[in-house]
């Protein structure tokens, strides 16, 4: 049986297994929150400052008020730190810390201040681990994911992802593609997209639906400081059929290779590249 952690909700330690909300909370009932999901090695949290700007924009957006004493920069990534350490879990975990609106109301809620949780969950590799087997890409076209602003943060409303992953597991798929209402490809189930082609590599752009991703952030970095050609433009399931390697970036998983989608095979050499060059962070 799996050892009980502790959680941090607004600075103080409760057991995962606590009763800590009431059936009112709005994220519960209405999904008025956001969340982060990061990761954590040796003690310091994977790019930290673009999680709090991301995650800062969102709270903006949705009207969202909170103590800046409580909720700077820097008092939350102490938080984390100081729970990783009561969890033992500093060495390698994933970090999930979710922001939700404390308010009575129904749809339009009596006042916008927030509180906010954070978790850690263990787990075992500090480098980002290759696969060496690729993915069995699918296509989900039951449901489109509709374009906004909302589309680009990681709202709770997390309905799409859900339906999307019951759909690769009922067609045995390792996961699957999301469109937008545009009819492209809008991401994957927790993941942005890449294509390879001709050595151009291409991935959605923002307008296009997907996650404001901040892995997918950092290998565009990568690919401009390498002098990569990299294009911000939208994908089609042709696209991806003449592409010559195409993989999913997230933070926890940092890349995974596709090996294939539909009818066509890929390569994997440019991933494995950028795999060691992600790790040469974590391990300079």
């Amino acid at each position: 049986m799996a050892a009980h952690l502790f959680v941090c909700y607004n600075g103080q330690y409760f057991s995962d297994s606590e009763f800590i909300f009431s059936s009112t909370n709005r994220a519960f009932r209405y999904g008025d929150g956001l969340f982060e999901t990061m990761k954590m090695v040796n003690g310091k949290v994977l790019f930290f400052k673009d999680h709090y700007q991301r995650l800062n924009s969102g709270m903006k957006y949705l009207r969202m008020v909170v103590d800046k004493q409580g909720f700077s920069e820097q008092s939350l990534l102490k938080e984390i730190i100081a729970l990783s350490e009561k969890n033992k879990t500093s060495k390698s975990c994933i970090v999930r810390l979710q922001v939700f609106r404390n308010s009575e109301g129904k749809y339009t809620p009596t006042k916008n201040d927030c509180s906010f949780i954070i978790e850690t969950e263990p787990i075992k590799n500090i480098s980002y681990i290759f696969n060496d087997k690729g993915l069995k890409l699918g296509l989900f076209n039951e449901e489109v994911k509709q374009v906004s602003y909302l589309s680009n943060i990681k709202t709770c409303n997390s309905l799409i992802y859900i339906l999307a992953g019951i759909y690769k597991s009922e067609n045995k798929f390792d996961d699957v593609l999301i469109l937008n209402n545009k009819g492209t490809i809008s991401e994957a189930i927790s993941s942005n997209i890449f294509i390879v082609k001709n050595n151009e590599f291409i991935t959605p752009p923002i307008n296009d639906g997907c996650i404001d991703g901040i892995m997918r952030k950092q290998i565009i970095g990568i690919l401009k400081s390498n002098k990569k050609k990299i294009t911000e433009s939208s994908l089609t399931v042709d696209h991806l059929l003449k592409a010559d390697e195409t993989f999913l970036t997230n933070t926890v998983n940092g890349i995974t290779w596709v090996g294939a989608f539909k009818t066509k095979r890929y390569f994997n050499n440019q991933s494995r590249w950028l795999t060691e060059i992600l790790n040469s962070f974590i391990n300079p």
